[in-house]
């Protein structure tokens, strides 16, 4: 008898369900559309943002806040259709412009590789690149767009190195667009920027190797994970403490002993979620004779094969001469992707079911 009473109320409430969704299917169908394109182009953003790492460094008088955008890698034309162009381009500007915000950089460092094609690209290709890449990371689209505060290193996407071989215009034709200084001094920080594609870097003016000085070098291809002649020139040369690094896609750090050439230390940072978010930083004091510390930057595009994606921050403290590492991770957008597409799934479904239901009777309520 009660196994009855509740069958029948049981049918009664699905019949009545069924109804309503029959009546407000329009409204049902827009909302679930709506929430999950709020949440998957805006409100995942802020999500992440607002569990980035609060960036300290103590007397703001001797910090310096550097921003690492790595492989951003805007997609090209030739492998690429306009709708996944487009998609990329609007991930890079949502997270860049959140990144900015949150670190107020004194310089913003990109690590190479700006362009998928850009080694490849013609000149009238290249400049519907270049006007695209100003757009999404907020650059003046004339030349020169580097100056002492935003810096260019080329990547072999850039100029070619690792499956084109360098050219001279290539070089040119980047320097002309993105050409930075190669040394930056600023507060007892020394930024040199070396090439390990075409194997150039600066000379060396400071040959005091004064140690109140902080010194950083940037380059795009790792230095330390293969060693080689090269690698022991510019050590040699500038004898600084950090290099940063890109190319690889993926966070590490490697510590290294430079006379040696022995590996003391590695570690990965690559957990890119909402609960681990604080735990991504690495802080640095000042190094022992010859060790060197090379950290490699990953890639902030989604579109590298990587799971783990973000920008990196440089908070350089000349004070207590110290250089803090952390890491902005990103949303990732394969995750909203899919969620795009089970929601897809799910309204059309219930719409087949509308279809099916919606010239049913209607319900006749009874008292029990």
């Amino acid at each position: 008898m009660f196994q009855l009473f509740y069958l029948s109320r049981l049918k009664t409430f699905s019949q009545i369900t069924l109804n309503r969704l029959n009546e407000y299917i329009n409204y049902v169908l827009a909302f679930f559309i709506a929430a999950t394109v709020i949440y998957n182009e805006w409100l995942v953003y802020s999500l992440y943002a607002g569990n980035w790492p609060s960036l300290y460094c103590g007397n703001e008088d001797y910090c310096t806040r550097v921003l690492l955008v790595a492989d951003p890698q805007i997609l090209g034309e030739e492998h690429e259709n306009l709708l996944t162009r487009w998609d990329s381009d609007r991930y890079l500007f949502n997270t860049y412009g959140r990144a900015f915000q949150h670190v107020r950089p004194d310089n913003v460092v990109f690590m190479g590789d700006l362009m998928d094609e850009g080694s490849l690209a013609d000149q009238q290709c290249f400049e519907r690149y270049l006007y695209r890449f100003c757009k999404i990371f907020f650059l003046k689209n004339s030349p020169p767009i580097a100056s002492q505060n935003v810096i260019f290193i080329p990547g072999d996407n850039d100029i070619g190195g690792e499956e084109e071989i360098v050219i001279r215009e290539k070089v040119d034709r980047f320097n002309a667009h993105f050409g930075s200084p190669e040394i930056i001094e600023k507060q007892n920080i020394q930024f040199i920027m070396v090439n390990k594609l075409i194997e150039s870097m600066p000379n060396n003016t400071d040959t005091s190797n004064s140690t109140k000085t902080i010194k950083i070098m940037f380059s795009h291809v790792p230095l330390t994970t293969k060693w080689s002649q090269y690698t022991d020139k510019v050590l040699h040369e500038f004898n600084n403490e950090f290099i940063i690094s890109a190319h690889d896609h993926n966070s590490y750090n490697f510590v290294s002993n430079a006379k040696t050439k022995e590996r003391i230390f590695v570690q990965r940072l690559g957990f890119n979620n909402l609960s681990s978010m604080s735990g991504a930083q690495w802080r640095f004091g000042q190094q022992s004779p010859h060790v060197v510390t090379e950290i490699i930057v990953p890639t902030c595009s989604y579109r590298m094969g990587s799971e783990n994606v973000g920008y990196g921050v440089l908070t350089i403290d000349t004070f207590r001469h110290s250089v803090t590492y952390t890491i902005l991770w990103s949303p990732s957008r394969f995750y909203s992707l899919n969620i795009y597409l089970y929601v897809w799934v799910l309204c059309f479904f219930l719409y087949l079911l509308h279809l099916f239901t919606r010239n049913s009777n209607s319900i006749t309520y009874r008292v029990i």
